[in-house]
C-alpha cells in the first residue's frame, strides 16, 4: 500500500503532542560489545523491508492525518541527551521513528501513532537480529523474531480496534477524576530519567512474598510512594489513579504490529487512611486482577464509536484540532496520575541471549 489510515488509538497522537506532551517512547537492547554504527544503518534498512508498516511518514488530509510510504533513507544517530523527546521528522527524513546507539546500548524512539511498546519491541528485535547476523555472528531464529524470511501478513497491519467492534458491551467505562503530581519542571521541558537495575530473582522472590506478580509489586511500591508523599496526613480532593497498558492482543487473538492496546485504573481509597505498602500492593493486584474481554471491550466499543460518529468524521481537521485537544485533556489527562508499563518477559531465542 502507498498510504495507511491511523489506527483508532494513532488518531489522537498527532493532535496532542508539544513541547510539554510526549507521544513517543523508548525500547533499548544492551549489547555486550560496542555498537557498529555502520552496521547498524545497514540492518535497519534490511529490518524496514520486513516492516513497511514503520517505512512511512505522517500527512495531513482533509478530515484526518494519514500515513504515506516514505523513499527517502532511514538514518541512525549518536543518543542524545533527550531521552524521549518528540521525533522531528523534519531532521529524521520524514520518519516517525529513530534509531540512535551509544556505547554497546540500541535504542528505538517509536512515535506512538505507528505503533504500541509491543509492535515498537519486535521491531527492536528484528533490527538486533539483522545486526547481529551482519556481524557474522551464527544466529538461529527459533521463532521469536519477526525476520525478513518470514512472510507478511496481512492482519498484521490491522487496525483491530475496529476489526473487534462489533457489539455494544455487557459494561460501561467509567472514569473519575485523578489526583495530579504537581511539582518543577525542568526548563525548556526537558525530560528526567531515573534508571534503577533491579536482580529479576530476588524481585521475583520479594514479589512472591507478597504473594504477587512482578506488576503487582513494583505497581504498588509506585502507588505507595505516591500515598507517602501526597496522602499521608494530608488532605487530598482526588485519589491517585495509574493508568496500566494492556496487551489487548491476547485477549482478541491479535496479532497486529499497530496500536492495539487498552487500558485499566487502579483502585482503592487513599484519602484518610492508613495505609502500609502491603495495601497499596493489594490495590494494584486487584486492578490486575479485574482485567477482562468485557471491560476491555468496553473501553474499544467507547473509543471505535466516538471515531465514527459522522459528526466527528465530517468536521475539517484545522477545527478538528482544537476539540481533540480538549477532549484528551477532558477524558484522557484529567482521570491519570501517571502510567506504569511493563512489556513482561522479551524473549530474544538463546542463539541471541549470549550477545
Amino acid at each position: 500500500m502507498d498510504w495507511y489510515k491511523l489506527d483508532n488509538a494513532a488518531k489522537i497522537f498527532p493532535f496532542v503532542q508539544r513541547s510539554n506532551v510526549y507521544a513517543s517512547f523508548r525500547v533499548s537492547c544492551l549489547l555486550k560489545e560496542d555498537v557498529d554504527a555502520n552496521l547498524l544503518q545497514k540492518a535497519l534498512k534490511e529490518t524496514l523491508i520486513r516492516f513497511p508498516n514503520f517505512c512511512v511518514k505522517l500527512k495531513q488530509g482533509f478530515f484526518w492525518y494519514y500515513l504515506e510510504h516514505n523513499d527517502n533513507e532511514p538514518i541512525i544517530s549518536l543518543e542524545s541527551s533527550q531521552v524521549v523527546n518528540n521525533i522531528s521528522t523534519k531532521n529524521n527524513n520524514g520518519f516517525l521513528f529513530k534509531v540512535t546507539y551509544f556505547n554497546k546500548r540500541i535504542s528505538l524512539n517509536m512515535f506512538h501513532g505507528l505503533t504500541d511498546g509491543n509492535g515498537a519491541l519486535e521491531f527492536l528485535k528484528s533490527i538486533v537480529f539483522n545486526y547481529l547476523k551482519l556481524k557474522g555472528y551464527d544466529i538461529k531464529n527459533d521463532g521469536s523474531i519477526i525476520s525478513n524470511d518470514y512472510e507478511l501478513i496481512n492482519s498484521e497491519f490491522f487496525d483491530d480496534y475496529k476489526e473487534n467492534f462489533n457489539k455494544k458491551p455487557k459494561e460501561k467505562v467509567k472514569d473519575e477524576k485523578a489526583f495530579k503530581i504537581k511539582g518543577t519542571k525542568y526548563k525548556n521541558n526537558f525530560t528526567g530519567l531515573y534508571q534503577i537495575i533491579l536482580d529479576v530473582d530476588k524481585t521475583h522472590d520479594l514479589a512472591n512474598s507478597f504473594n504477587t506478580t512482578m506488576s503487582g509489586l513494583l505497581g504498588g511500591i509506585t502507588l505507595y510512594s505516591i500515598y507517602l508523599t501526597y496522602f499521608k496526613n494530608i488532605e487530598q480532593k482526588y485519589n491517585p489513579r495509574i493508568l496500566i497498558p494492556v496487551n489487548a492482543r491476547k485477549y482478541f487473538d491479535s496479532i497486529s504490529l499497530r496500536n492495539f492496546i487498552l487500558f485499566t485504573h487502579t483502585i482503592g481509597e487513599f484519602r484518610n487512611k492508613e495505609l502500609e505498602l502491603k495495601d497499596c500492593i493489594s490495590y494494584m493486584c486487584e486492578s490486575l486482577n479485574n482485567i477482562n474481554s468485557d471491560i476491555l471491550y468496553s473501553q474499544l466499543y467507547r473509543n471505535v464509536k466516538l471515531e465514527k460518529n459522522l459528526f466527528i468524521r465530517l468536521i475539517p481537521l484545522f477545527l478538528k484540532t482544537p476539540i481533540m485537544k480538549i477532549g484528551y485533556k477532558l477524558i484522557g489527562s484529567n482521570i491519570t496520575t501517571l502510567s506504569f508499563s511493563n512489556l513482561g518477559r522479551v524473549n530474544v531465542g538463546d542463539s541471541m541471549k549470549e550477545y
